[in-house]
Order: C-alpha cells, then structure tokens, then sequence
C-alpha cells in the first residue's frame, strides 16, 4: 500500500495536467448589478426591476420589454432558444416568452391554482412543464404550461421542515435538484418520488455537468461524488461576482464583463 499512494497520486496529478479551460467569447452587460442568463444560442438576457433585455449576435440593437403588472422580476429562465420564462415571486406570477421577449398567452397568477407561495421555479428538459415549490405548504409541484394544470404534487416533502428554503432548485438529467440553505441535499425522479438525500457543507453551489452534478466552491469545482479517477479543478478566473454553467459553458462575471469558458477534459 506504501508504494501504491504515491502512484495514485502522480496519476491524479497527470489527470489534472490534461484539463485546459478555453475563452470561447466576452459579453458585455448593460450593467454589473443587471441580473442574467443565457440560453442554448448565446443569447444573453439581462432584467432589471420589471425590464428585460435580450441580445443575440444577429441584431446590434437589444429586444427591450417592460412587464408593469410584473413589477419586479425574480427570474428569467431560457428554455429554448426560443422560449424564456419569466418569474416574480412578489407578485406569485409567471409567464412565457418569445425570442423578441413578446408574451405568449398572458400571465399565469399562481393564487387561481390554489398556490400559496412559490418561490422557486425550474424548467424541465420536457419542453411543456415547469417544477414549482410552494414554500408555504413545502410543496413541490410538476406543472404543464400549456395545459395550464398541476400533473404531479408533493407535500412535506423536506420530511417536515418547517419553513425550509431552498437556495438551488432545477433539473438535471430529468430529476430535481433541491438544495436547502442548511445544506441538506435532496434530489427527486420526474415522478416527484425522492431518489436521494445527502447532507452537505451548507454554503457550496451545486451545477450539472458532463452527467454528473458537480460541487462548486470560490476556486474549485469538483463532482459530487468524487471517484479514484476525478479530483479538484481550479477555476481560470480567481475573482468574480457571479459563476454560471449553462449548457456545457462557464461563464464568470466579471464587473459589466463575462468571460465565457469551455472545459477540455
């Protein structure tokens, strides 16, 4: 065994050696407090209040909507590069939008669904349903946007929490990620039946990637569940404001910058 550590070592070392980050693009925002996403294209969203703005390669000038009812804006997520969602927790509504940030059929008001209080929404890969989590009941929720109806519902389904909160809520590989700000970990099939329950260092950010969920720390990241062939990966960027992984892409922000990096593995 003696002679054995050192050479795992050296292989983990040589595996890190094989992991190159590649500046793919620079976006600009509007500005550094802008909140932001972008989607499966490129296409960079950015909202502010109740306006958001959407710029793609293709057009110089951003498409530029206001939501008045709306009045601010807790969310935008891409579903497609077609199709974002809009989310304001303060108003317990939602809707969806088109590529030039029109609304299609209106706004959804969650109280007319009998919906205490959402406060987080996740797109699914399933491009006709969203999750919901109404905080109030601890109740997770498979909803269908087109039909407008609740498929799946789950109550207590934090075992009882009282006034848990969840700090990353979204879909990976068809299963919901739940992640509550105590650190405890919960991950749910598309049938809302629970698969998984971990406990971790409250504090962390969590990503999918490369089929795996990954562990994100200020300079690191790293799988969830580390095998002999995995280890730690330095970021490229030490100093950022805010760290996304979209798609198979980093993106770093940087003041009114983001870098957007790719991972060779």
């Amino acid at each position: 065994m003696k002679i054995l550590a050192p050479i795992f070592y050296i292989l983990i070392g040589l595996h890190s050696m094989g992991q190159t980050w590649i500046l793919e693009k620079e976006l600009t925002l509007k500005d550094s407090t802008y909140h932001w996403t972008s989607d499966e294209w490129g296409q960079l969203y950015q909202w502010k209040d109740n306006t958001v703005w959407l710029q793609n390669e293709q057009n110089q000038q951003p498409f530029q909507e206001t939501y008045k009812i709306l009045a601010d804006i807790s969310d935008v997520q891409a579903i497609s590069g077609l199709r974002a969602l809009l989310f304001s927790e303060g108003q317990q509504m939602m809707g969806i939008v088109d590529n030039t940030l029109q609304l299609r059929d209106g706004l959804l008001a969650f109280f007319d669904f009998g919906f205490s209080s959402v406060a987080n929404v996740a797109i699914s890969q399933r491009p006709d349903f969203i999750w919901l989590y109404d905080q109030y009941r601890e109740r997770l929720i498979l909803f269908n946007i087109n039909t407008a109806q609740a498929v799946q519902i789950v109550d207590n389904c934090f075992e009882g929490s009282k006034d848990a909160e969840i700090v990353q809520f979204f879909e990976y590989q068809q299963n919901l990620i739940c992640l509550l700000s105590d650190g405890r970990y919960f991950e749910f099939d598309r049938n809302l039946t629970l698969v998984k329950k971990l406990t971790l260092t409250p504090g962390l950010t969590l990503f999918g990637y490369q089929n795996e969920i990954w562990l994100q720390n200020q300079n690191w990241i790293e799988k969830l569940k580390p095998s002999i062939h995995s280890s730690r990966i330095e970021l490229p960027i030490q100093n950022y404001q805010q760290l996304q992984v979209l798609q198979d892409q980093f993106y770093f922000q940087q003041g009114q910058k983001i870098k957007v990096f790719r991972l060779k593995m």
